[in-house]
Parts: structure tokens; sequence; C-alpha cells
């Protein structure tokens, strides 16, 4: 059973929290912006992606505030000045970025507050977060309002014009290692997750799979296979032929035996065998 929430019944701040705690992880954008005066200001991001490669186009979204309706510095400073920087968040800052989401006046430079240091920009004006790995100068692209009401989000869209990154975290083919990356992001509440600590790698199939509805029920209906893993059975551009010498040595297996040496033939990528013991539970 699920218990359902009517957001048109609730208020702004149980909204907010339910979308915080289930739409996780968030990536967190640092974003750096200047004011005309040419005011500093560092504040960190959760409402944070990227939205398409040709052009590379980022966004984020600063909300008004909650209790006055008010802009934020960010979202002032972008519409003055129409640029901005975004540095990714690793775990060895992720408490000076924290420090930095305090609402400080619009004449604080958060880089003082937070204690982190400017490094100049190749493009645009507001420099950024030195200590980030990753980083992106930005030219605003568009801004789309999203109520204008108080909580409302201002979705800020830029064009990448340019990346720094940190050559600790690219591998020889200059990709970016996701474990040195060490990004970090929001979850629920004041949690955080670490990404390096709970990364696996899955690899999209290469063709189309045969797809759930060519698994036989009785397997589908495994209580010992998990979905996880009837996808991998799944993904298989078409079913293997049966191996006659496999088939010979486990028909006489019982059922639940046969569950567990799937479950194994799938763990470790032997797909062909994996599908003999299927051809052997259909009989059962």
């Amino acid at each position: 059973m699920k218990k359902t929430f009517n957001p048109a019944e609730l208020d702004i701040r149980t909204n907010y929290h339910l979308m915080i705690s289930g739409i996780v992880p968030r990536p967190i954008a640092f974003v750096s912006s200047i004011s005309k005066k040419g005011n500093l200001n560092l504040a960190p991001y959760s409402f944070f992606n990227g939205f398409g490669a040709n052009p590379p186009i980022v966004g984020f979204s600063p909300a008004l505030s909650g209790r006055t309706g008010l802009p934020k510095d960010t979202l002032l400073n972008i519409k003055e000045t129409k640029e901005f920087t975004i540095s990714i968040v690793n775990s060895r800052m992720v408490g000076q970025v924290s420090l930095a989401s305090c609402e400080y006046d619009r004449d604080v430079d958060e880089f003082d507050k937070a204690g982190v240091k400017k490094e100049k920009s190749l493009i645009v004006k507001p420099p950024f977060v030195k200590e980030s790995p990753f980083v992106m100068e930005c030219k605003l692209y568009d801004i789309v309002h999203l109520g204008n009401k108080p909580a409302s989000g201002n979705l800020i869209l830029g064009e990448i014009v340019m990346f720094h990154i940190s050559e600790q975290i690219l591998d020889d083919q200059n990709k970016v290692d996701p474990v040195l990356l060490d990004a970090i992001s929001r979850m629920g509440g004041s949690w955080y997750s670490q990404s390096k600590k709970g990364l696996f790698e899955l690899k999209k199939p290469r063709w189309n799979g045969i797809g759930f509805d060519s698994i036989p029920k009785i397997i589908l209906n495994s209580k010992l296979i998990t979905a996880n893993e009837l996808s991998i059975l799944a993904s298989v551009e078409n079913r293997p032929n049966l191996s006659q010498d496999l088939y010979d040595t486990y028909k006489k297996k019982s059922l639940e035996e046969l569950e567990n040496l799937c479950k194994k033939f799938i763990g470790s990528n032997e797909l062909d065998k994996a599908w003999t013991i299927v051809s052997i539970i259909e009989e059962k």
C-alpha cells in the first residue's frame, strides 16, 4: 500500500520536504555570481542538473524566499550580469558548502565566509572555487519563472562556455573517474551522500533485449531471483541455445537448487548457462 499526499492540500514546507526527501540524490551546484556593483555571491543549489549537450546546457533553481517571497542574491546577480560559474562539490569541501548556504547580506563575500579560494575564469567575470575538481563557466541562456510566489522556483538555464577539470580526476582517455571526482549529493533534511561509496556499474545492453515478456512465468514469479537479475536475463538479444551437457548435469535438481544455480550464473554473467537452467525449470 502507498499513502497518498495531495500537494494542493499541503503547506509549502511539507511539499518541499517531500520533494527533497524523495528526489534524491541531487547533485550540488556551487554557484558563483557577481552583481553590477561587483559584489560576489557564492551559494549551493541542489535543484540542479544538465539539460542538453548541443548546446551544453545546465540548469539550477534558486527559489524565492518561503517567508518573504523575495529573490535570492544569485538570481538578482544573474539577471543583472547574465553570467555565473558552477563548481561541483566533493567530500573535502562539503562543510564549507554548508556554511556558504547561510543567508548573508548581498555585499558579503561568501568565498571569504566559507574559506574557499577564488580562481579567475577565462570567459565570464565571476570566479570559481579553486578547490573544486570540476567547474563550468556559464552564460545565461534563459530564466523560467515558476510561479512568482513564496518558495516558487526560478529555473536558470546556462550555456557552458568553458570547462575546468582537474587532471587528478581524469583517466588516460581524458574521461572523469567517478571515484576520483568524489562528488557529494544532497538527500532529504540535513543528509548528504558520498557518491563514490555507492558506485556500481551497469552497462546498457548493446542490442534490444528480449525483455521480461520472454521470460517464463515460473521464473518471473521466483522468490529467489530478483528483478535486477531478471533484467540481466532479459537483456540477451536472442534466447541462447540449450547446453545439453549442462542440462543433463542439472535436470534432476530441485526447483530451489535450480533457481539458486540460475542466480549464480546470472551473477557471473554466464547467461547461456542461466538460460539452460531456465529451460530445466520450465519443465518442472
